[in-house]
C-alpha cells in the first residue's frame, strides 16, 4: 500500500514539475515589446487554480490557528496572490491587465499590501525597451525622431495595459507626451478576446439568463476601438470641447500633427497622480476633487451621452486647487437617445419608488430576458443599492458601503440578471467611482446632483456647486438647456475635431 502511494505522489510531483517548466517555457515566449504572446489564457487559469489551491490549504492550516494568526495567514496569502497577478498581468498587457486595473481600485477588500501590489498596473507596468517604442514613431510619422520633436525622453512616464507614454518637446518648444503603442498589443488582444468568447460559450451553457453574446460583443467592439488612436485622438478633443472653460474639468489638447493610428500627442499636463494627491491635499481639496469627478461623468453620461469607461485613478491628474485633468479616452461608450431616455426612467423610478415602473422598465431596458422569470424583490434591492448616494439629503462614501456591493453582485443576486450592453460600462464606472469617491472622503448632498441630471431640474446644484465652487452658468445648466447629445451633434458638425493621417510610409 505505501509503495502505490510513493510511486502516486512521485508521479504526481514529477507531473507538478514538469508543469511548471512547461509555464515558465510560455511565460518566456514574448514578443520584441515583452509582452507574452503564446498560452495566455492557459498562464492566466493556472493562476487562478494556484489561487484556489492555495486557498484550500491555507483553510486546513488555519483550523489549527488562534483569530490573530488566521488574519495574518490569510493576509499574506492575499499579497502573494496579487503580487503573481501583478507580476503576470503586467507582462502580459492587453485584456488581462486592464481586469488588474480594474481589481486594483475597486477591491476594496484587500489588504493595503496587496492593493499596494496591484496598484502599480496602473501606471508603473513594465515597459517596451526605448528603441523600440523610437521604431513605432518613426514608422508612423515617417523619417527620424528628430525631425518630429526637439526632444524625446526615453525614460517613459507611465506604461500602462496597451501603450506607454513618453514626454517630449516639439520643435516650437510645446511640452508634449506621446502615448506609443505596443507592438504586437492588437494580436494579444484579440487572442484574449477569443479565449473569452470560448468561455462565453460554456457560460452560456450553464446560464440562461444572461445574453453573453451582446455582453461579449460590447466588450470586444470597446477593446477593438482603443487599439486606434486615431479614434482616441478624434474622442479626447470632443470631451475638450465639452468642457473647454470649465474651471475644475481640463482635458488636454490633441497634436493630429504627431498623432497615428498607434501613437496619440498630446499636451504635457502637470499634476499629482491619484495617489500623491490623496496624500498632500486636504479634506476640501479632496471633496472638489471628487465632485469634479462626479460631474464630468454624470454630465458626460446623462446630457452629452457619451463617457470614458476606463475611469481607474491612473486616467486622472490632479491639481492643487482640487481641479481634475482627464486624460485616456480609448474606451468611450455612447448611447441613443432612446436608450439614455429609458436609463433615466428606469432610474427615476427608484428614485419615486415606483416599483410598478420599475418593473416595466427591468424589461424594457434588458435587465432580464424576455420571457424569464426573476425576484424582483432582489431586482429591486439591489439596484436601489446603486441609487443609495442619490435618495437622501446628505450620504458619506464609506468603506462598508462599498463592502455591501460584494452582497448585491453575489452568484446567488444576479442569477436571474442579464446584463445588457448599454449597463455593461456603466457598472464599471459605477464600481470604481464609488470607490475613488470613498478614498477621496466625499461626503455631501449627491440627492441635488440626481434631480439636476434626472430630473434636468434647473435649481439643483451640480457636485462642484455644492463645494462652493462657482460654475459658470454654461455648464451648470447643462440638463436643463440640453437633453439627447445635442451639443456632441453640434461639435461634429462643425468639423472641429481632428481628422489624424494614415500612419506614414517608413524611410
Amino acid at each position: 500500500m505505501w509503495v502505490v502511494l510513493a510511486v502516486c505522489a512521485a508521479v504526481l510531483v514529477t507531473a507538478l514539475v514538469v508543469w511548471r517548466l512547461h509555464l515558465a517555457r510560455l511565460a518566456r515566449r514574448r514578443n520584441q515589446a515583452g509582452i507574452i504572446t503564446d498560452g495566455r489564457g492557459l498562464l492566466f487559469g493556472t493562476m487562478i487554480v494556484r489561487r484556489q489551491l492555495r486557498r484550500a490549504v491555507l483553510r486546513v492550516r488555519m483550523l489549527f490557528a488562534s483569530r490573530e494568526r488566521r488574519k495574518q495567514m490569510d493576509d499574506k496569502a492575499r499579497v502573494k496572490t496579487a503580487e503573481e497577478a501583478a507580476a503576470l498581468m503586467g507582462n502580459m498587457k492587453g485584456v488581462f491587465m486592464k481586469l488588474g486595473q480594474i481589481v486594483s481600485f475597486a477591491n476594496d477588500a484587500l489588504p493595503p499590501a496587496a492593493q499596494q501590489a496591484l496598484s502599480k498596473l496602473q501606471q508603473d507596468a513594465p515597459p517596451m525597451d526605448f528603441q523600440l517604442a523610437r521604431g513605432v514613431v518613426e514608422k508612423e510619422l515617417g523619417g527620424d525622431l528628430a525631425r518630429h520633436f526637439k526632444d524625446f525622453d526615453e525614460v517613459p512616464l507611465a506604461a500602462a495595459s496597451i501603450g506607454q507614454v513618453h514626454r517630449a518637446r516639439l520643435h516650437d518648444g510645446t511640452d508634449v507626451v506621446v502615448k506609443v503603442q505596443y507592438p504586437g498589443v492588437d494580436a494579444a488582444i484579440q487572442a484574449d478576446l477569443g479565449a473569452i468568447d470560448r468561455l462565453g460559450v460554456m457560460a452560456a451553457m450553464v446560464n440562461k439568463a444572461v445574453d453573453f453574446q451582446a455582453v461579449l460583443g460590447e466588450l470586444r467592439a470597446r477593446l477593438v476601438e482603443e487599439l486606434d488612436y486615431r479614434r482616441e485622438a478624434r474622442n479626447q478633443e470632443l470631451f475638450r470641447h465639452l468642457w473647454h472653460g470649465h474651471p475644475m474639468i481640463r482635458v488636454p489638447r490633441v497634436f493630429a500633427s504627431h498623432s497615428r493610428r498607434h501613437i496619440l500627442t498630446s499636451e504635457y499636463v502637470r499634476g499629482f497622480t491619484f495617489y500623491e494627491f490623496n496624500k498632500v491635499a486636504d479634506v476640501r481639496e479632496r471633496r472638489i476633487a471628487s465632485a469634479a469627478i462626479a460631474d464630468f461623468v454624470f454630465d458626460s453620461m446623462f446630457v452629452h451621452l457619451v463617457y470614458n469607461g476606463d475611469p481607474h485613478p491612473g486616467n486622472y491628474l490632479f491639481h492643487e486647487d482640487g481641479g481634475v485633468t482627464f486624460i485616456d479616452f480609448g474606451c468611450v461608450k455612447r448611447f441613443a437617445p432612446d436608450s439614455m431616455r429609458d436609463i433615466k426612467r428606469f432610474f427615476r423610478a427608484i428614485f419615486e419608488g415606483d416599483r410598478a415602473t420599475h418593473e416595466a422598465y427591468v424589461e424594457k431596458i434588458g435587465l432580464v430576458r424576455a420571457g424569464r422569470a426573476y425576484d424582483k424583490d432582489v431586482m429591486w434591492e439591489t439596484w436601489r443599492y446603486h441609487l443609495e448616494p442619490y435618495l437622501s439629503e446628505t450620504f458619506t462614501f464609506t468603506q462598508e458601503y462599498i463592502a455591501r456591493a460584494a452582497h448585491y453582485t453575489s452568484p446567488e443576486n444576479t442569477k436571474d440578471m442579464n446584463l445588457p450592453p448599454d449597463l455593461l460600462f456603466f457598472l464599471r464606472i459605477t464600481f470604481g467611482l464609488n470607490s475613488i469617491a470613498m478614498k477621496l472622503g466625499s461626503s455631501g448632498n449627491f440627492h441635488q446632483g440626481a434631480r439636476r441630471v434626472f430630473y434636468g431640474d434647473p435649481d439643483a446644484q451640480c457636485a462642484l456647486g455644492l463645494q462652493g465652487i462657482q460654475v459658470p452658468d454654461d455648464f451648470r445648466l447643462l440638463p436643463a438647456r440640453l437633453t439627447d447629445g445635442q451639443r456632441v451633434q453640434e461639435i461634429e458638425a462643425s468639423g472641429v475635431l481632428p481628422v489624424v493621417d494614415e500612419p506614414a510610409v517608413s524611410p
